[in-house]
């Protein structure tokens, strides 16, 4: 189903280009007066110069002189504003979009295949921000570069040509600066990008290093990649430090051809000499500021990259969500016709697999490695997306559910324990506050609540990732108390017996009858051999091969005997 922004409403980057509107019109104004005022400078020098000596007046000197004084330090006060606005506006940018950014990389309303790497999204919008609070000045003033040189063309036209052709001199140096330094810095940045994962990578996995005594051969491989990378990087500053010495160069001789052919047209009798010097403060004025924002076009480019970036990541947010009926949650969860494959695979893990599950069944999923029960759970979550089909809650399909709505709905026990640096509460509450009775019901529910008041904080204890020295038991329990917190609807446990000793085992098959006689429909992904799990299902569904094949009615250990031999034949 596509999915549409509702009628009337607006993007997020709408809406913030729509607040931002005013300050940025205050900071045009701004930079339009800043910009004019440097032309108080060469309107003194010829005042000064040329009318002053003639008329020997002391007071039109002072008068003047006052009067380039004020003009400066106004457009001095002009510029410290426009660029704090400026700073407050990146900033402003990156509180009001960063949590977005986050959110949605987490999971939002309409989770993606491959979630959006948070570190890379807020490097996105670093670069943006940083772009705001810096660069957009030179491009803002660029601007003005024109009316420069027309000045200088009204003082006289040899001058003003002269000062055009610097500046398509400068524009060609920067051109040829940009591209022949380009792909140098993009393999310098992947060789950077590839040191940094090999020494994450190592320091992930010391046990392994140095059990096998890799070290060595680790070191010599970062020390490969390094000298690629400091060489291409060598090359790149080497090329940089040229390009950067014939702009300046350009502009010197910019400066000694305006003097140049200034003094021979006074000489001639067709200037005056303020007319040198004004002609000369106005050619720098413009060649300065064309010269800062070719310095500035790579910040600009990849500012319009992480801008594009941005745009789209947001594009999710800016999704419609679902209304949600009062119904739903007694409404059946169902898999209409739903086929997924992994991104660059060319068969269906999953292909037009249809199941209906009622308040109150189980499903108990089974299958060999590799055929995509963990992915079937993370599908039934809404962390994956279907390439076909649907996956819906009554009605509602379940991605377009606001992430409040589905963290009430749904309940989730990962493979793999995962726990978060924080109190034991919000792990539970899933990072959140919570209610502390829910929490505590959660806990007693799997049996966890006896170990937590017997710790240091009670439930507000603060662990970390590792599960604060607990064994990988309570670690899973209390996973398992954060998928039941205020019994879900839909309950996803993904091999949840792993890990478990016999008595804590006990506890969750106690807590699972209890949370499906309550109405809600669990699905359990785990072998269905001596399983008093599978004794409890309503149904199996066997994967196996390139189909999926669905036992249903479970009517006792006879049913469950021909579930094991289907297994066995599709194995």
């Amino acid at each position: 189903m596509a999915r549409r922004r509702k009628a009337g409403t607006e993007s997020a980057l709408g809406a913030a280009w729509r607040i931002s509107r005013p300050g940025l019109v205050v900071v045009m104004i701004f930079t339009t007066c800043f910009n004019l005022l440097k032309f108080a400078m060469p309107l003194y020098l010829i005042q000064a110069l040329d009318r002053v000596p003639a008329s020997r007046s002391i007071e039109t000197l002072v008068m003047l002189t006052a009067m380039a004084v004020v003009a400066i330090c106004c457009g001095m006060a002009l510029d410290v504003l426009r660029r704090r606005m400026l700073v407050r506006w990146g900033v402003w940018i990156e509180r009001r979009f960063g949590p977005q950014l986050v959110g949605q990389a987490l999971g939002g309303h309409r989770p993606v295949e491959h979630s959006a790497d948070i570190i890379e999204s807020l490097g996105y919008l670093e670069t943006l921000r940083a772009f705001v609070s810096g660069p957009l000045v030179s491009w803002m003033d660029v601007i003005f570069v024109p009316i420069f040189f027309i000045a200088i063309f009204l003082i006289h036209p040899l001058l003003g040509i002269i000062g055009v052709a610097a500046l398509v001199v400068l524009l060609i140096i920067g051109v040829l600066s940009d591209s022949l330094t380009r792909d140098g810095r993009r393999a310098s940045g992947v060789a950077h990008r590839e040191q940094t994962a090999l020494v994450q990578a190592a320091g992930q996995n010391r046990e392994s290093v140095g059990a096998f005594s890799m070290g060595a051969a680790l070191t010599e491989r970062w020390r490969r990649t390094a000298t690629a990378r400091l060489q291409e990087k060598q090359q790149v500053q080497d090329r940089q430090i040229m390009f950067k010495t014939l702009r300046r160069g350009v502009g010197q001789f910019l400066r000694i051809a305006m003097i140049a052919v200034g003094v021979w047209l006074v000489v001639i009798g067709s200037l005056t000499f303020g007319g040198i010097f004004a002609a000369r403060i106005m050619a720098g004025f413009g060649f300065s500021l064309a010269n800062e924002a070719i310095s500035n076009y790579r910040n600009l480019r990849e500012t319009l990259t992480a801008y594009q970036a941005i745009r789209k990541r947001l594009a999710d947010v800016d999704m419609a969500q679902a209304s949600v009926p009062e119904d739903v949650p007694d409404a059946a969860l169902i898999l209409d016709q739903m086929s997924y494959r992994h991104p660059g695979e060319r068969f269906y893990l999953f292909n037009r697999l249809s199941l209906r599950l009622a308040p109150g069944e189980m499903l108990v999923v089974n299958g060999t490695a590799g055929t995509g029960k963990t992915t079937l759970s993370r599908l039934l979550v809404g962390v994956l997306s279907p390439r076909d089909g649907q996956i819906r809650l009554g009605d509602i399909e379940l991605s377009r559910l606001a992430p409040e709505a589905r963290c009430d709905m749904v309940g989730f026990l990962p493979q793999h324990t995962e726990l978060f640096s924080g109190t034991i509460r919000e792990n539970i509450a899933r990072m959140g506050e919570g209610d502390f009775e829910d929490v505590v019901a959660a806990a007693k529910l799997v049996g966890i609540h006896d170990k937590i008041i017997h710790l240091p904080d009670g439930y507000d204890t603060q662990i970390s990732g590792d599960g604060f020295g607990m064994s990988g038991s309570e670690r899973k329990r209390i996973a398992l108390a954060r998928a039941f917190y205020r019994r879900p609807r839909i309950i996803v446990l993904d091999e949840p017996s792993a890990n478990l000793d016999t008595a804590s085992r006990r506890l969750m098959v106690t807590a699972v009858a209890d949370l499906k006689s309550g109405g809600a429909s669990i699905i359990v992904t785990q072998s269905i051999h001596g399983s008093q799990i599978a004794r409890m299902a309503d149904r199996f569904l066997i994967l196996g091969g390139k189909r999926s094949h669905e036992v249903t009615e479970n009517t006792g250990d006879d049913t469950l005997r021909r579930a094991r031999d289907h297994l066995r034949s599709v194995t």
